[in-house]
């Protein structure tokens, strides 16, 4: 079998497996003050609404109360964790079929490559093993927290040392208008793009102006994308400083773009989503952001936690699968799951609804 085919396979399965890798539940965005009946008593407690699970102890009544707000509290719903475990065993089921694949794939690939890796992946457990001994040795001389102290030094080492090497070859994006430029040469094939486009935020009555709106062209409607327009806010993320307060302001603008009325050819419309796109929207700037974080500003997490509230706004990020000088296609990606994807093989292109209700989800009040 051609190995430029086989590679072309296992990176497309790679990037499914990504999009299917597990997330930890950002269980604080979603708590509930609620009633649970245990130990032959009714106590309140906190549940995430997302995965079901109660965060913390039972609460004090007078604490409860405040938290409630005079509102009366729901009664705590076991189901939801059931629901959340069983969409969770399909997909790891989903990555545990996709894994076995790519394994095959790789065997065929090269049988003494495999085996070699093999040997490696002996290697790592064994200087594992050594490596967690050390540090068990180390804890029952000098403690814990010098421990932690000792491992987080070396953490900020290493990491550093991988920026510096992964600075030298990647091609960075450095501006907003560089995005753009590059934007606009990979959207046209599917989207009719309108860029600059005016409108006016409807509780304010102030102007505002979003870098693009598009609207699917007919062979994506053809394959479910929503025939509605939606839109893009380009941002430039530099992940080394100020990444927060920037990226946070970012997500808040695209937010308050779908409180707007926007006009084109004078037709007057509200957006059905908002996307945006920035320099993380690429694999390899997501790493870096990584590798910039550290145990007093987890930027990642920061960045996830940003997205899981954006999700109940119906904001998104576009993301780019592949590299920047090798697409291999699109997704339009929310917190709460993908709502379209696009796939590059070659001169093949493929589409794929993946779940509408990302976007068609009303999220209005206890919802």
């Amino acid at each position: 079998m051609n190995k430029s085919f086989l590679f072309s396979k296992i990176e497309g399965i790679d990037q499914k497996i990504t999009l299917l890798e597990y997330v930890p539940c950002q269980c604080d965005f979603y708590l509930e003050v609620k009633i649970r009946e245990f130990g032959g008593g009714q106590h309140y407690v906190r549940q995430c609404n997302q995965c079901g699970r109660q965060k913390g102890s039972a609460l004090k009544t007078v604490d409860a109360l405040i938290e409630l707000k005079g509102s009366n509290p729901k009664q705590f719903d076991p189901d939801i964790e059931d629901k959340y475990y069983s969409e969770l065993k399909v997909r790891n089921r989903r990555l545990s079929e996709l894994r076995h694949e790519r394994n095959q794939l790789l065997s065929i690939l090269n049988e003494e490559t495999e085996s070699i890796l093999l040997t490696q992946e002996s290697k790592y457990n064994e200087e594992y093993q050594m490596l967690s001994d050390h540090i068990d040795a180390f804890i029952q001389s000098f403690g814990i927290d010098r421990a932690l102290l000792v491992l987080s030094q070396n953490n900020a080492r290493i990491k550093k040392e991988k920026r510096e090497n992964i600075d030298e070859k990647l091609s960075s994006f450095s501006s907003e208008d560089e995005l753009k430029r590059w934007l606009s040469g990979i959207l046209t094939r599917d989207f009719h793009i309108y860029p600059e486009v005016s409108g006016v935020h409807i509780t304010e009555n102030l102007k505002v102006r979003i870098d693009y709106v598009l609207f699917p062209r007919k062979h994506l409607i053809d394959q479910g994308f929503e025939p509605s327009p939606f839109g893009i806010e380009v941002k430039h993320l530099t992940q080394a400083k100020n990444f927060s307060h920037k990226a946070s302001r970012a997500i808040w603008q695209a937010v308050s773009y779908n409180d707007c009325e926007f006009s084109i050819k004078n037709k007057t419309f509200r957006l059905k989503f908002c996307l945006l796109f920035s320099n993380i929207s690429f694999s390899d700037e997501r790493d870096v952001l990584e590798l910039y974080s550290d145990y007093t500003d987890e930027k990642k997490m920061k960045w996830m936690g940003m997205l899981n509230v954006a999700n109940h706004a119906k904001v998104g990020v576009l993301k780019i699968i592949g590299k920047r000088n090798r697409v291999r296609g699109w997704s339009i990606s929310f917190a709460g799951g993908t709502y379209f994807n696009c796939h590059v093989n070659g001169e093949k292109v493929s589409y794929e609804l993946s779940n509408v209700n990302t976007i068609n989800k009303v999220r209005v009040g206890n919802f």
